[in-house]
């Protein structure tokens, strides 16, 4: 009996020790809250358990991504009955309840919400899910909210998102409707747009004017500076629905630049990013300005020698992301890419640097979606080529690029891919933690998207005669780097593999 009680005893002061040691309860908790609906019955253990439940809930809940991965649902065979919240597979049918507990068990106060692709999945269960955003998720608590990017996909600027367009630091994409609601003034820290944007605005500015000095009034009256914006963030379409000679294309198509420019200059800009993305829901294309004749039509895809030098406008900085884009990134990638489409963007940087004069660019290539399997050594003459195809001065380019191993190889030879010769190596190694997962697993929808740890080098090119850096980071996943033959960097110093085997050795 006595021997009984003592183990009691013992078994109560062990647990005391864990439910007492915070550090200790919050990595035990932490190991459940990632699938916290299914383990609320653990809430109940005690109080101690209880708290770090929910505090952990709470910081993992303020910033909150929206997504739905996968083929569009326009078949039963592509139905989903899932969507991804926080890189986690949620069933839509319990989204109502998870919002409603994290706003009024939990107490969630969101403060950054982005929604992705929310135009693919069936157009009901999309318009739903954005009303319960705002209605249980945000609740009462929309002055806690500083980011919202994506809703107004869904809505086309609705009531609540015209309400939270004044509240965030950080909005879009914009619609016209939004636009022309902003009366008073407001500074954002980022302001999204999409290409569609400026083709409605100038589409409105042409509508019964019958000289340019009319369509212009018209563009000083909608463009007002109760905006102002330190980053304007450019959605551009890589395939909009237009026509040429009667033919159906479906291809980047023409923005109106003085538009553009109207913001730029009018909402005091100090950076942009350019977001390509390989298809929108805007895809539909309205020429009606065209046909006037008062706007200048800029294509980030044409020749570079047929957009006009800016006068008077000119930027620090910009940044380019291509990790949800098809075109524009085998241009950027590919010396022979597979189609027009992709080629004709060659002229991509040319195009940005005579749109925008700026002296420093920074370019994002890397998505779990888009693999590049291609030579190592052929990307990397080619990113040069593609920036030097206007020859560049006083211009410093800074690129992440994400590869597969396979790309250490030159074709579907044994031949190791080499350093180009106009590439120096530093001693950097960088590193950062993203995400990869293969769309076939996607499709069939795991329980979780996984973060991992990429690994790399960084190779410079410089030319001080034009002023002109090129600082490349290649990164791999040290996982896979780990696996491979370390014998190699010995065999082939010179080789890529070798100066990336450095790093795991």
């Amino acid at each position: 009996m006595s021997n009984s009680n003592s183990s009691e005893v013992f078994d109560e002061s062990l647990s005391s020790k864990v439910f007492d040691n915070p550090h200790l309860l919050e990595i035990i908790v932490s190991n459940l809250t990632w699938n916290c609906e299914s383990n609320l019955s653990t809430r109940l253990i005690n109080k101690s358990f209880n708290y770090q439940f929910l505090r952990i809930i709470r910081r993992n809940h303020r910033k909150m991504k929206i997504e739905f991965i996968g083929e569009p649902e326009r078949s039963e065979e592509t139905a989903k009955d899932w969507i991804y919240i926080n890189y986690r597979k949620i069933k839509k049918s319990i989204i109502n309840g998870y919002f409603n507990f994290l706003n009024k068990v939990v107490g969630v106060k969101v403060e950054e919400i982005i929604t992705k692709f929310l135009w693919l999945p069936e157009e009901m269960f999309a318009r739903n899910l954005h009303d319960i955003i705002y209605s249980d998720l945000i609740g009462g608590n929309r002055g806690s909210v500083r980011k919202l990017i994506g809703l107004e996909e869904v809505c086309e600027g609705c009531v609540d998102c015209m309400d939270m367009a004044k509240r965030c630091v950080e909005y879009g994409p914009l619609r016209f409707q939004v636009l022309k609601g902003i009366k008073k003034p407001i500074h954002y820290r980022k302001l999204h747009i999409s290409d569609k944007l400026l083709e409605i605005v100038a589409n409105h500015c042409t509508l019964n004017s019958t000289t340019r000095e009319d369509c212009f009034k018209k563009l000083n009256n909608i463009i007002r500076r109760s905006i102002s914006c330190d980053t304007l963030v450019l959605w551009i379409c890589e395939i909009r629905e237009h026509y040429i000679n009667g033919v159906r294309e479906n291809a980047h198509f023409a923005m109106p630049r003085e538009v553009l420019d109207f913001m730029i200059k009018k909402w005091n800009v100090k950076t942009i990013r350019m977001n390509m993305i390989a298809c929108t829901r805007e895809k539909k294309c309205y020429e009606n300005w065209i046909d006037r004749g008062y706007f200048t039509k800029i294509k980030l895809d044409d020749p570079y020698w047929k957009t006009g030098q800016s006068g008077d406008l000119k930027l620090q900085h910009l940044s380019v992301k291509v990790s949800d884009s098809y075109d524009c990134a085998g241009g950027l990638m590919y010396s022979n890419p597979k189609t027009v489409y992709e080629k004709n963007f060659e002229n991509y940087i040319a195009n940005l640097r005579r749109l925008f004069q700026m002296d420093k660019i920074s370019i994002d290539c890397g998505h779990w979606r888009q693999k590049h399997s291609a030579s190592l050594e052929e990307f990397m003459k080619n990113i040069l080529r593609v920036i030097q195809l206007e020859k560049q001065r006083k211009l410093e380019v800074n690129i992440q690029f994400f590869t597969e191993i396979c790309s250490f190889k030159v074709g579907n030879s044994e031949e190791l891919a080499e350093i180009p010769s106009e590439y120096s190596l530093l001693s950097d190694r960088v590193e950062c933690i993203r995400m990869s997962v293969s769309l076939d697993v996607v499709e069939s929808g795991p329980e979780r998207l996984n973060m991992i740890k990429w690994v790399g080098r960084r190779f410079q090119v410089k030319d001080m005669d034009n002023h002109f850096t090129l600082n490349l980071n290649i990164y791999v996943k040290e996982t896979e780097l780990r696996e491979l033959d370390n014998g190699l960097m010995e065999t082939h110093p010179n080789s890529l593999i070798g100066v990336f085997l450095q790093l795991v050795t």
